[in-house]
């Protein structure tokens, strides 16, 4: 690959080789496996773009640059003793940003519509490399530090949900738009909250500018999403996309806590170290894919008018867009048929639901 990439970015592709070679670990969870590949694809086809003699100079300089930020990006996932949420919300940062490269590379995209979607990617990958920049660090995984990091984090990631959904062709052009206008707005209020060369006063005012800025963004990207409607699909598959979305975005804790009473004995007694996905078995159940913490790989069925509303106590109705994105409406769409054929409630998302 170094052979077809300008040489200022032959030391980005070393890296991201090394960081996809390191995830083959039998040890490293899949979901953070599958999002440091991806992401590597999504750099691949960025980097033909930038090849590609046809390819204007401003979009090549664009493209560039994010390359090397989702790379940098991925690279803090390795540091020593890194916490495993922190590493997951790396990997989830690097992923929806690097899913927005297709369209800032694509010489059709308006230009002001590119210009937001490298603010926004930028801004939300900055934040990260900002937030773990001085990591490991006395109190950086514990007490109010560890909190501040972790809440730094969740910001990111809502930044760059908002990057991907607008970046997305199938979102309808006005919600792309006002998308990602707002992300934008937040990943560089984010970036300013995370800058080390920031005072500490300076950091405090752009996190509460930031924390505003996002909340306006969900409000953007909930509208955006919510314009495409329910999907027409079957309940296991509603429940398939919903759930593989959820096991990406909520935390492990959170998800052994919300679903513990589902899991097999073993699975409770062993601890789950990564919710890794689910698959469709029919309108009835889902079958469960899990790593434990002892590496080891188990799976099992679970009744998908159980599993909803445990994933549903695991992602709050007002804050399913921003952690979920598009699938959000496939995990409102189960909700609504679990309550309509078997009066199954799934917390909120059903009235969530009934605002779609």
């Amino acid at each position: 690959m170094k052979e077809r990439v300008p040489g200022d970015l032959v030391p980005s592709v070393e890296q991201l080789t090394a960081t996809v070679r390191a995830t083959q670990d039998p040890t490293t969870p899949p979901q953070e496996r599958g999002a440091v590949v991806r992401s590597a694809q999504a750099v691949s086809a960025a980097l033909e773009v930038i090849g590609d003699p046809g390819t204007s100079p401003a979009i090549r300089g664009q493209l560039t640059g994010l390359v090397k930020q989702v790379v940098g990006t991925l690279g803090t996932a390795s540091r020593p003793g890194l916490p495993p949420g922190a590493r997951s919300s790396v990997a989830f940062v690097a992923e929806h940003s690097a899913s927005a490269l297709r369209a800032i590379g694509d010489g059709t995209t308006p230009g002001d519509l590119r210009n937001d979607l490298v603010g926004a990617t930028g801004g939300a990958l900055a934040a990260v490399r900002g937030t773990l920049g001085d990591f490991p660090h006395a109190g950086h995984g514990t007490g109010a530090r560890g909190a501040q990091v972790q809440q730094a984090l969740d910001a990111a990631r809502k930044v760059s949900v908002g990057a991907s959904v607008a970046a997305d062709p199938d979102t309808p052009d006005e919600g792309q738009k006002a998308t990602a206008q707002s992300a934008h707005q937040a990943g560089a209020t984010l970036a300013r909250s995370a800058d080390p060369s920031a005072s500490d006063e300076e950091r405090k005012k752009a996190r509460k500018e930031a924390d505003q800025r996002i909340d306006r963004m969900e409000q953007k990207l909930e509208e955006a999403i919510s314009a495409q409607g329910l999907p027409d699909v079957p309940l296991g598959k509603a429940a398939e996309v919903c759930t593989n979305a959820v096991f990406d975005s909520a935390a492990e804790d959170t998800l052994g806590r919300d679903l513990g009473s589902l899991l097999p004995e073993k699975w409770n007694a062993e601890g789950v170290k990564d919710f890794w996905k689910s698959r469709d078995m029919g309108n009835d159940a889902l079958d469960v894919l899990t790593q434990l913490r002892n590496d080891e790989y188990a799976d099992a069925p679970v009744e998908v008018k159980r599993l909803v509303p445990g994933l549903a106590a695991s992602v709050p109705a007002d804050r399913i867009f921003g952690m979920l994105g598009r699938p959000a409406l496939h995990c409102l769409k189960a909700a609504q048929q679990l309550d309509h054929d078997f009066g199954v409630k799934s917390g909120s998302w059903v009235k969530k639901a009934e605002e779609v």
